[in-house]
């Protein structure tokens, strides 16, 4: 993080300020009190939990410059402020961490890349920053800080010397989006698809488009949107835009357009074709729809004035973040690991993955599917399309776990009433019961919501 003074960001805070000038300079900012360091700005938060305004005086103690309080725990609760210490009280503290976040944001001055959609964002955000790390230094979202909380504190941990940043963006009720954007003001634009994630609160698959195209609102009008050509949605967007616009996909309808592709081992090879050129790229992916990731970001290197060459070079280093189609075998069975979120298309694209796989002469293709959390309405038709789609393809093994995934089973063993299934309740059964189920040389993949915890069903079978 660069570092701020206190009169900077007194500027932007505004507010009551309490304690005396000091010559320290903020030298980061957090959330969290057991991640206080000395020289950091601790943001006290009224939590559904934790009051975490309870730990101010042991955040002075571990050595913050700076606290921020929020008037209505300040106005009812003596706070001693330290000497050489500071206390900002403002009316809410979210509010202002935004605010300064925007600021940060701005002082930087270099490109951002805001990554948005219901599918991939992650592994999107992931291959950008690959792309254009073959000539650029590149910032990225760490971890899963893409919203209210996680974005503000992800860009201040952007480096003075960054040349260009990678920001992830999500979002579940609409003004999220635009509310981040107008904090991290992308150059750039990307929606990698319109499906069916948070429809609960979004009500519709346009009320999902309408809410994820909140980006462009808090964008210049020159900034370009790189949108996915494939998706009937964004395609019919895309043509009402008045930005520059570069659809992606396999069809004719994309000016980053893949000729083809194939899967050569644990790799991906892809051909495209990108402003009268053909490039051939490579990535250690698996599966058709990691194709899509590639072409953005090749299409945005090029935007930011990247060679072919280091695209290429770029998109070879590409390594997928924890629980995103992570492989690994050991003595007895090879795991694909996707179990960090899930939707019907993710979970399809999966058993593509899946059924593609080769191990061992006599390896079966076991799917352990989770609930798909958020779908509201939608969640008994999601999950049946996924149970009709693991019946219909080379599953040999599925095995349910969770209230809904029981219409996963239940709608494959009408599609293929001879295929091999199991289903149980919760994870914690599932954990007691699975080595009985599998067999030497299974091909294994786990996939569900996060809050389905399938990564502890990973690390039992590694």
């Amino acid at each position: 993080m660069m570092k701020l003074t206190w009169e900077e960001i007194h500027k932007v805070l505004g507010g009551e300020l309490r304690g005396e000038g000091t010559d320290q300079r903020i030298t980061s900012v957090v959330i969290d009190s057991r991640k206080v360091t000395p020289g950091a700005l601790f943001v006290a938060m009224q939590g559904e939990r934790v009051d975490s305004h309870q730990f101010i005086a042991e955040c002075y103690e571990k050595g913050a410059v700076a606290c921020l309080c929020e008037k209505t725990y300040a106005d009812t609760h003596e706070i001693s402020v330290p000497e050489g210490k500071l206390l900002w009280i403002v009316p809410e503290t979210v509010q202002a961490m935004g605010n300064l976040a925007a600021y940060y944001r701005k002082k930087l001055g270099i490109p951002v890349i805001g990554v948005t959609g219901s599918v991939g964002k992650t592994t999107a955000k992931d291959m950008i920053a690959a792309a254009l790390s073959g000539g650029l230094k590149v910032f990225k979202t760490p971890g899963n800080l893409n919203n209210q909380y996680g974005l503000p504190l992800a860009i201040f941990q952007i480096e003075k010397d960054t040349q260009a940043a990678v920001l992830e963006m999500g979002m579940n009720h609409f003004g999220e989006i635009r509310y981040l954007s107008h904090i991290a003001k992308p150059d750039v634009g990307v929606i990698t698809n319109i499906g069916v994630s948070h429809i609960e609160f979004l009500g519709s698959q346009e009320g999902i488009l309408k809410a994820k195209t909140e980006m462009f609102e808090e964008m210049k009008e020159d900034g370009p949107a790189f949108l996915c050509g494939d998706d009937p949605l964004l395609l019919s967007y895309s043509r009402q835009m008045k930005r520059p616009v570069w659809r992606y996909g396999f069809s004719e309808d994309c000016e980053i357009r893949a000729l083809w592709w194939k899967q050569v081992g644990d790799e991906i090879q892809t051909l495209l074709h990108c402003d009268g050129e053909e490039t051939l790229l490579t990535a250690k992916a698996l599966g058709k729809h990691m194709v899509y990731a590639m072409l953005a970001a090749f299409g945005i290197g090029r935007h930011l004035g990247l060679s072919p060459e280091t695209l290429v070079k770029g998109i070879a280093s590409f390594q997928p973040s924890a629980m995103r189609m992570n492989v690994y075998e050991n003595d007895r069975f090879r795991i694909l690991d996707d179990s960090y979120n899930a939707s019907p298309a993710s979970m399809q694209a999966a058993l593509d993955v899946l059924c593609a796989q080769k191990f061992r002469p006599n390896s079966r293709r076991v799917a352990v599917l989770g609930d798909m959390l958020e779908m509201g309405f939608y969640s008994e038709k999601g999950h049946r399309q996924v149970g009709q789609y693991a019946a219909e393809h080379a599953v040999d093994v599925l095995v349910g776990v969770g209230k809904d995934a029981a219409w996963i089973v239940e709608e494959a063993l009408k599609v293929r009433p001879t295929l091999t299934s199991y289903y149980f309740e919760n994870t914690e059964i599932l954990s007691k019961k699975l080595f009985s189920l599998l067999r030497p040389d299974d091909i294994i993949l786990l996939k569900a919501s996060r809050r389905m915890a399938l990564d502890k069903i990973v690390q039992m079978i590694k």
